[in-house]
């Protein structure tokens, strides 16, 4: 049942920011009494603990870990983590993970350590690929900026072959062109 009043508070705050978590909406949406909730949490704060800590276990180190164990190429990992982000939803709860983080120095100090941990665990990816420490921090700190930014941008939209092509271009697999030549 803690799981459930926990997807139900991540949904919640996905849908109304962090204000929109709150214990009675939360019971009527499960369809149960809010002492349920007491069971589970000593109080709101905990929960919104919980969130944040679900958030950071389960969209960073478990998806890194599962990435991690992806065979094949860089190219074949990045273009696996971008699916995961960009089209099954791993990232969905960022954008109001990063709202509340502007008004929660706790949540900030997180956000930021989670940024960390993320953009390390895609630099090792690259130093695998072959690249210098400071190329793979560089590609891992474009990708990572992709992964977040890309939702926010809905004009225009990104063609179909689009990500691949990104993925291998940053993964060294595909040629860029320089026009200026």
């Amino acid at each position: 049942m803690k799981a459930q009043w926990t997807q139900a508070g991540l949904e919640a705050l996905r849908k109304g920011g962090v204000a929109g978590v709150r214990v009675e909406r939360l019971a009527e949406a499960l369809g149960i009494t809010k002492g349920s909730f007491y069971w589970h949490f000593r109080d709101r704060g905990e929960l919104l603990g919980a969130l944040l800590e679900f958030w950071s276990r389960e969209m960073t180190d478990v998806e890194f870990e599962r990435i991690r164990a992806v065979r094949g190429s860089l190219a074949a990992r990045l273009a696996a983590l971008a699916e995961d982000v960009l089209e099954k939803g791993m990232g969905r709860y960022d954008p109001p993970i990063r709202a509340w983080a502007r008004s929660d120095r706790k949540v900030a100090a997180a956000v930021a350590q989670v940024d960390r941990r993320r953009v390390r665990a895609l630099a090792s990816f690259f130093e695998e690929g072959g690249f210098s420490p400071a190329e793979a921090r560089t590609r891992a700190r474009l990708f990572y900026t992709f992964l977040l930014g890309e939702p926010q941008v809905r004009a225009p939209a990104r063609e179909a072959s689009e990500l691949r092509r990104m993925v291998n271009i940053l993964a060294g697999t595909a040629e860029v062109v320089d026009r200026r030549a």
